[in-house]
């Protein structure tokens, strides 16, 4: 680890040309301008995080996960757009201020699951060679000590359960489009083996994978790094608080607030006199 001023940066990812009559935007080795119009957006994503283009599979698998994360109704970050569009905010502020409420314990918890699940396979997976490959029995292993490991710690295994749902219906579609793709690797089989050891653990009762959880494995099976995960949600769910902050102000709100009777006061009264 170095120590830098301000005037010392080093990138990879981009560089600005503008001299001897050339005008361009280089992107991790990528001429900007002839990636317009060529390219997805999940595939430009992956160029900028990777430093390559995707495979075909790769990119449909990334594309749907994105569409997956892009929506799930008025949660705590939508109410947030919503209310700042109703306080006169701008679009910039309501969206930053929406994604800024995602954290460890909502939005945050594929990280966390990839980060265990990385820490389980990743040491094996890089002594297997190209394309590594793993057996089913060190997958079970794995997945038992994840859920063994939270047992002990008094803690959920993150990215499984979900309360609006009995079963998130995006995950088993997720899983299905990275099988069609040929995406579905160590990670995807690693997170249906941890499904099965929670419904052992609770005696048959099914605690199902979440889009944080398939989320965290397809990530993974894509080959990012798991400190990356939170990225795929925040970056489709931007949109979502612009599409609840533009319906918000065509509903001409002018002040979202909780009426007295909602809040319970628990203070110490002031004497009488």
């Amino acid at each position: 680890m170095s120590t830098r001023d301000m005037t010392q940066w080093e990138t990879a990812i981009c560089k600005v040309v503008s001299k001897d009559g050339e005008e361009e935007i280089v992107v991790r080795g990528h001429r900007l301008s002839e990636l317009v119009g060529r390219i997805s957006f999940a595939e430009a994503m992956f160029l900028m995080l990777q430093g390559r283009l995707p495979t075909p599979g790769q990119a449909r698998v990334l594309d749907a996960l994105l569409v997956a994360s892009i929506e799930h109704g008025i949660a705590p970050p939508s109410m947030i757009s919503r209310c700042f569009a109703s306080y006169g905010t701008s679009i910039q502020a309501a969206v930053g201020s929406g994604i800024a409420a995602f954290g460890d314990r909502m939005g945050g918890l594929g990280e966390q699951l990839a980060h265990l699940m990385a820490g389980q396979l990743a040491p094996q997976l890089a002594q297997l060679g190209d394309p590594p490959t793993i057996g089913e029995e060190q997958l079970r292993g794995a997945a038992r000590a994840i859920v063994d490991g939270a047992r002990r710690g008094g803690s959920r295994v993150p990215g499984y359960g979900i309360p609006l749902h009995g079963a998130d219906p995006r995950a088993p579609k997720l899983l299905a489009v990275a099988r069609e793709r040929g995406i579905f690797g160590a990670y995807c089989r690693l997170a249906e083996l941890i499904e099965a050891e929670l419904a052992a653990a609770r005696g048959g009762k099914a605690v199902p994978m979440n889009l944080d959880g398939v989320g965290a494995a397809i990530a993974l099976d894509l080959g990012f790094d798991w400190r990356a995960t939170r990225l795929f949600l925040l970056t489709a769910r931007s949109v979502s608080m612009g599409a609840h902050f533009l319906e918000e102000q065509a509903q001409d709100t002018t002040w979202r607030h909780l009426r007295a009777d909602q809040i319970t006061y628990v203070g110490a009264e002031p004497d009488r006199r």
